[in-house]
């Protein structure tokens, strides 16, 4: 194993990466706060002052037509809010999973390592909450990390706590500006725990000790501030916060409208009442890519999959799980749901770190018999459904009712009906469908996983105590892959741990306990006018991202001319 003194110093050149990232312009919040903290901040010199820059001011508006599932509590919400919440709070630091996993600071001056076990975080003095009830101003201490962390541990409605509650031994204050983190074994993924965008959001002590209902947002200590909240019309707005430390946002605020459906969503946005328009997929995103729409297709790190519960029959008979592997058309529901840049994958996303974690498609379509034809396949898993003395069994799809959710599930439904499976559809409300799937309350369940940006969290869905050290959601315990797993939490050398995830990936398709089915990329359409909107950057970095602005093409053109020629 890789020695905790020669890990850390590799963890401070990945950051000297994100540097040259931040200078090619692709900063996101956490990067643009690094910054400072990096001396990447502008010199300041007299050219410099000369340089006009972007121009400040306007409202940049979002138009979506997917909900806020449970406010702006970045701790519960997995909707819209994700696009929020991340501009109104601050962060430790961030964890690059595209760039080698590099390590970018935005409120912790420094990381440094203790022992093998021991984190010591060192906050900087100069960030401050908003200057509003309960903070007033005040400045960001160790104390509010510590509430934080320990919240997330209880929340009811928090996902992924398997760290918080089987790693992590204690977090605490031992001065004003410093957190101590200790865990029960050297963990190889408690900076990605400790940066991640709901688990790492710095929440403000008094609020968590009221226990006040977070799902109007609190003061935060980010670059943007709530302004209104809005359930009801589904408006959700947020303004510049002068307080903040960093680099100032340009535009005055951001605004989301959730609309109830696609159309009227489109509507809008071609009638320039919004700049940007989140695109429900490619064929979407093309309708709307009229003269002076910019359309931006980013792979995703979110996918879908099967979830199967083992311990009853039918599904308990590996013979049954099979026969729904081979029905299963990955190809057809990808060109059925996600023509453009949708992927078949295994227990981790080929997005995640250009595709470092994840095993070669081949070894993927191997594993669910990819490579026959689509009535072989079908063949097989009526052959295998009457060796299991279930020719015909009956089975309840869970799904959440979401119109994209249930065309999925109509979707899986007739192509294991074409099997023989007589496949109900259970539509739930989505609290409704969590608490079930959580409990282990269903015989299959259509999950969308939300953007892991680790291998971790993919990888815990096999373990035998599951996401949250409580248990296995789909009764699925085997000993090689929980060896395998812990292995790969105490391997801090990437090599190491990534040819024992590939060994385990190996063991989870056979098990056939979660299903996966594809992933797919992210579409955005966007008026020309807003310009510095990220494109490049994928996962929670572009829900960091507020440096975008607005200006014409032709203005920004003349602008950058008569910079270069003032800096000359």
């Amino acid at each position: 194993m890789e020695q905790a003194g020669t890990y850390w110093p590799k963890l401070a050149q990945g950051r000297a990466s994100r540097r040259r990232v931040l200078k090619s312009g692709l900063a996101g919040a956490g990067a643009v706060a690094a910054a400072a903290a990096v001396g990447c901040a502008p010199s300041g010199g007299p050219a410099a002052r000369r340089r006009a820059g972007p121009p400040a001011g306007g409202a940049l508006r979002f138009a979506t037509a997917l909900p806020v599932s449970y406010g702006l509590d970045p701790q519960a919400e997995r909707g819209t809010g994700l696009e929020i919440f991340p501009r109104l709070y601050g962060y430790l630091h961030h964890v690059d999973p595209q760039r080698d996993d590099a390590l970018v600071l935005d409120h912790a001056a420094r990381v440094e390592q203790a022992d093998a076990a021991t984190l010591l975080l060192r906050l900087r003095p100069d960030v401050r909450f908003q200057d509003v009830a309960p903070t007033n101003g005040r400045s960001v201490a160790a104390a509010d990390v510590v509430a934080s962390v320990l919240r997330y541990r209880d929340h009811p409605l928090a996902v992924n706590k398997l760290w918080h509650l089987t790693v992590l031994d204690r977090i605490d204050a031992p001065d004003a500006y410093t957190v101590r983190v200790v865990t029960k074994r050297p963990y190889a993924y408690s900076l990605q725990v400790l940066g991640d965008i709901a688990a790492g959001a710095i929440l403000p002590k008094e609020a968590i000790d009221s226990h006040a209902d977070l799902r109007a947002a609190s003061a935060g200590s980010g670059p943007f501030a709530l302004d209104k909240a809005d359930a009801a019309a589904g408006i959700w707005r947020i303004v510049r916060n002068a307080a903040y430390f960093g680099s100032r946002p340009y535009v005055d605020a951001m605004q989301w409208r959730v609309f109830a459906d696609d159309a009227s969503k489109a509507a809008a946005f071609g009638r320039r009442e919004f700049e940007v328009m989140d695109a429900r997929d490619a064929a979407e995103a093309q309708s709307a890519q009229v003269a002076g729409v910019l359309v931006d297709a980013k792979p995703s790190l979110a996918w879908l999959s099967l979830g199967l519960r083992l311990d009853a029959a039918p599904l308990a008979d590996p013979r049954v799980r099979e026969a729904i592997d081979l029905a299963l058309d990955r190809d057809a529901l990808i060109r059925g749901i996600a023509p453009a840049g949708g992927v078949v994958l295994g227990p981790v996303n080929p997005h995640l770190a250009g595709g470092y974690w994840s095993l070669p498609e081949a070894d993927v379509r191997a594993a669910f018999g990819g490579s026959r034809q689509p009535d072989e396949r079908v063949a097989r898993a009526r052959a295998l459904l009457a060796a299991a003395g279930a020719p015909a069994p009956s089975l309840a799809l869970q799904t959440v009712n979401t119109p994209r959710m249930i065309d999925v599930a109509t979707a899986v439904r007739e192509q294991l009906r074409s099997a023989g499976l007589d496949v109900r559809i259970d539509e739930l409300e989505p609290l409704a469908w969590f608490v079930n799937f959580r409990k282990g309350a269903f015989q299959m369940t259509l999950i969308p996983h939300e953007p892991y940006e680790s291998p971790d969290i993919p990888t815990r869905f096999f373990h035998s105590r599951g996401i949250d050290g409580t248990g296995n959601m789909f009764a699925l315990r085997d000993a090689n892959i929980d060896a395998l797993v812990e292995r790969s939490w105490g391997e801090s050398r990437r090599s190491l741990r990534r040819a024992t995830l590939l060994d385990a990936q190996r063991q989870m398709l056979a098990s056939r306990a979660m299903l996966q089915l594809f992933t797919n990329a992210g579409y955005t359409a966007t008026w020309e006018d807003v310009q510095g909107r990220g494109a490049q950057l994928v996962g929670s970095f572009a829900q960091y991202n507020y440096r975008q602005w607005l200006e014409t093409p032709a203005d920004r053109a003349r602008r950058e001319k008569q910079d270069a020629a003032a800096s000359s």
